[in-house]
């Protein structure tokens, strides 16, 4: 049964990563999941690939009791160095510069999140992260 998990969490992670094949589909995961912390580490690695080469940035949104709370990161140069945008519809946008590291561990951290810890499970339930066109993520 645990090897079936494995295999149902691979195909799905494998056919999120397709976006080259089909550009349409969105690079993107829900939060609350059933993916083994292995298998977001391998996705948080593919967003990271993809938005070291591509015009692209992640998003993570997570709604809560007091609006939609929004995390952006957006490479800059080769990669290393990331523009992180924070939007908290109390404050507005916030931006800073984060090292690749961080960002990874950061997405790790947010995806494996099974369990509430401030938010309600109707919160919860809501999250997503996603791969967007940086134009897009500039104009929200």
């Amino acid at each position: 049964m645990h090897e079936h998990d494995e295999r149902r969490n691979r195909q799905r992670l494998e056919a999120e990563l397709e976006t080259e094949q089909r550009p349409r589909a969105p690079l993107q995961l829900r939060v609350p999941n059933d993916v083994e912390e292995f298998t977001i580490r391998r996705f948080v690695e593919g967003v990271i690939s993809t938005l070291k080469r591509s015009p692209v940035g992640v998003e993570y949104t997570s709604t809560t009791l007091l609006g939609v709370k929004r995390t952006q990161y957006i490479a800059q140069g080769d990669g290393a160095v990331f523009q992180k945008r924070l939007y908290d519809p109390r404050l507005g946008w916030r931006e800073t510069s984060v090292g690749q590291l961080t960002v990874q561990d950061d997405l790790v951290a947010r995806l494996t999140l099974d369990r509430t810890i401030e938010d309600s499970e109707w919160a919860r339930r809501r999250d997503v992260c996603r791969v967007r066109p940086v134009d897009v993520l500039r104009n929200r």
